[in-house]
């Protein structure tokens, strides 16, 4: 496809903020964001975690333990295929295991995620309203109910969830990932300049500790890249939309095993490019787009 001349060129990021700090702390410091306004401003501070209170357990024999897992992971795995089915099962499993605190824990969060992916955002809500305070504090119900308040519009009641789930819970990169992208994505819905840069904030912290404390520097994660990349595109103007068109192409040619300009076999990153050079607008970029979609569909159509 014909790309535009600018294409391949790199762009210098803002000097990025150096990873978060791990602790352990028995308060909770909420996330907060500075009253000062720049383009790209530079922030300090490290939010404080602790770990996820432990729930007591019983006894059981070894062979019922595994037998517990398998039935508690078979919910989950329905979870991608057939949500009224986990539900069925975690109805099931929540008298099946209600004598076991840790095991009851993952079943709740099991039947709250169920009832989101249902579009029952009511009934996940009053489900974990009914929850003991320890298991509504467990991490994953937060994360179900922040999403259900945020899916009816209730930005600023799943703020506070949120910023509570990025700030104690996010020892692992693996939950820093996806907690700090939930978070970021809020931001991004709420608007305002101030939560565009906190969340812009969020995503390059994620970037620099996948990449192993280097700042400015493509990571090998996938998701991070687009959320950064997609983060530049709503920020806009021209740095932003060639921080972002840098982004895509970067992830595109690491899909195409380094060709250049060569579609790649992910349709996730396709379709940023696309969209990306359909906003940018211009003959050459909407052309682009256009290729990018139609090879989309034929790709979809078999061929």
């Amino acid at each position: 496809m014909n790309l535009p001349p600018y294409y391949g060129k790199g762009y210098h990021y803002r000097q990025a903020l150096p990873p978060r700090r791990q602790g352990n702390s028995s308060r909770y410091t909420p996330y907060t964001f500075s009253t000062h306004v720049s383009r790209y401003p530079e922030r300090t501070g490290h939010s404080e975690h602790r770990q996820l209170s432990q729930y007591r357990t019983q006894h059981f024999p070894a062979h019922f333990r595994v037998q517990t897992c398998h039935d508690i992971n078979d919910g989950f795995h329905f979870l991608k295929t057939n949500p009224k089915r986990a539900l069925d099962v975690a109805e099931t499993l929540l008298k099946k295991y209600g004598g076991d605190s840790q095991q009851y824990a993952r079943v709740a969060q099991l039947k709250a995620r169920s009832l989101f992916l249902l579009g029952d955002f009511d009934g996940c809500i009053g489900f974990i309203s009914s929850l003991s305070e320890d298991l509504r504090n467990d991490k994953g119900v937060i994360m179900a109910k922040g999403r259900a308040l945020q899916a009816k519009g209730h930005l600023k009641e799943a703020l506070p969830l949120f910023q509570q789930l990025y700030a104690q819970y996010s020892a692992s990169l693996n939950d820093e990932k996806k907690h700090g992208v939930a978070l970021g994505r809020l931001l991004q819905a709420m608007g305002g300049t101030g939560n565009l840069s906190a969340a812009l904030d969020i995503f390059i912290r994620l970037r620099t500790r996948a990449a192993g404390g280097q700042a400015n520097t493509p990571c090998d994660d996938k998701d991070i890249e687009l959320a950064l990349g997609r983060h530049f595109q709503i920020m806009g103007g021209t740095d932003g939309l060639r921080a972002a068109l840098d982004i895509f192409i970067q992830l595109r040619t690491r899909a195409a095993k380094g060709q250049a300009n060569t579609p790649c076999n992910d349709k996730e990153i396709e379709l940023a490019l696309g969209r990306l050079l359909e906003a940018m607008g211009g003959t050459d970029n909407q052309r682009a787009a256009r290729n990018i979609f139609t090879q989309l569909r034929t790709r979809a159509a078999g061929g």
